[in-house]
């Protein structure tokens, strides 16, 4: 199946639209928390404790969802998360300033160990629904396109805590993932496609659980590494920016690494039904890795922004690559808690490389920063390359 009949197969226009959207409520919600808790009165230091507590959250508690969904259907599972999602994230908005910071560290933890998968469902649904060149095709485009609402997530959202403050933010925030993975349980093909896997509709025998598949691991560990070059490489923008003597610069830094993705993932998804997938991961791990080990020492913020640009054609595609591969090897009655899993790894990686690239970047300058990040994709590639020749 070629890109364009996936994309106009049927139910895939509006299972993607409401991906989509599930994104943009997803890329704000940490910063909402920051701000509010800001708003009242308390220290960055807190503040970092619920973002980080919210992404703790949701790296822990998503694959035990997708779990739940392998045996029990999608729609009744996201129809329950999106009730408690709105409940705990109205919950966050009204303590008071006077409460104990671990009632807020701890609601905040819930947020995200609530949050509806949708972007897992949906990769679900297209597997099941389309042959392997056509979801390997809509998995790639999906990855472009979600650059667009990591982009205009915070931009609409932050903006809109700037007008009606943080709390009245967090609260549309929150009806608006409710709402999102209300109608995605509410869509035919959810009802359809999305009902638990026959295998995983009893007590699923150990092979059924998606990490004890050697391919699962494989990828969750390219995953991890990949997070931790992402997280790296965010460190790293800003600390470049502001050893030039641009701090400002960091967001613009930002954007078009994002261009870059979406361009990168749109041009691939062209023609990605006439690639070997498996033999294309290794190679684009290993150009992120070179690309972005070599940002840091560029001498300008205008090469540092093409350079950023140039590594950034790569992510999409090797995003798409990684989401189709999962759907291959991950057991039939355990795809949900693969993609769960593989979103926590990314997750997990992104905390452990902000951390990682930060005493770098204090010990050695801001390329230390991108060094790690080249490493952890050049590891990466070397895993799969690894596993390729032992397989």
């Amino acid at each position: 199946m070629s890109p364009a009949a996936a994309v106009r197969a049927p139910g895939v226009p509006r299972t993607l639209a409401l991906a989509l959207l599930s994104r943009v409520p997803l890329s704000a919600i940490g910063l909402l928390l920051v701000l509010q808790i800001r708003h009242l009165g308390h220290s960055y230091t807190l503040a970092g404790a619920c973002s980080g507590a919210c992404a703790l959250g949701m790296a822990i508690g998503s694959p035990f969802v997708g779990r739940i969904i392998d045996r029990a259907g999608q729609a009744a599972v996201l129809l329950v998360t999106a009730a408690a999602v709105v409940a705990v994230t109205a919950l966050f908005a009204i303590i008071p300033a006077g409460a104990p910071a671990p009632a807020f560290i701890g609601v905040a933890a819930l947020i995200g160990a609530v949050q509806p998968p949708v972007g897992s469902c949906v990769r679900v649904l297209w597997r099941r629904m389309l042959d392997g060149p056509g979801f390997s095709a809509l998995v790639t485009l999906d990855a472009s396109l979600q650059e667009l609402a990591f982009l205009s997530g915070p931009l609409l959202l932050i903006g809109l805590a700037s007008g009606v403050g943080a709390a009245a933010a967090l609260t549309v925030t929150a009806a608006m993932t409710g709402l999102v993975a209300v109608l995605f349980a509410m869509l035919p093909e959810t009802r359809r496609f999305g009902g638990a896997d026959e295998p995983a509709a009893h007590d699923a025998p150990p092979q059924e659980r998606a990490w004890r598949s050697g391919g699962v691991r494989l990828l969750l560990l390219v995953s991890a590494l990949m997070g931790v070059a992402f997280g790296a490489t965010e460190l790293g923008l800003v600390t470049t920016a502001e050893h030039h003597g641009a701090r400002g610069a960091s967001g613009i830094l930002f954007a078009v690494w994002g261009v870059g993705s979406f361009v990168g993932g749109i041009l691939w998804t062209r023609n990605a039904h006439h690639r070997d997938q498996a033999a294309a991961m290794p190679w684009l791990l290993m150009i992120l890795g070179v690309t972005t080990a070599l940002i840091g020492a560029l001498p300008s913020m205008v090469l540092v922004g093409v350079g950023i640009t140039l590594a950034g054609a790569a992510v999409a595609p090797l995003f798409g690559i990684v989401y189709s591969r999962m759907g291959e090897v991950a057991p039939a009655g355990a795809l949900t808690e693969a993609f769960t899993l593989e979103t926590s790894a990314i997750t997990a990686g992104i905390a452990l490389g902000s951390a990682l690239a930060g005493a770098a970047a204090s010990g050695f300058g801001a390329p230390a920063a991108f060094v790690l990040a080249g490493a952890a994709f050049l590891i990466g590639c070397a895993a799969v390359r690894a596993s390729s020749a032992a397989g």
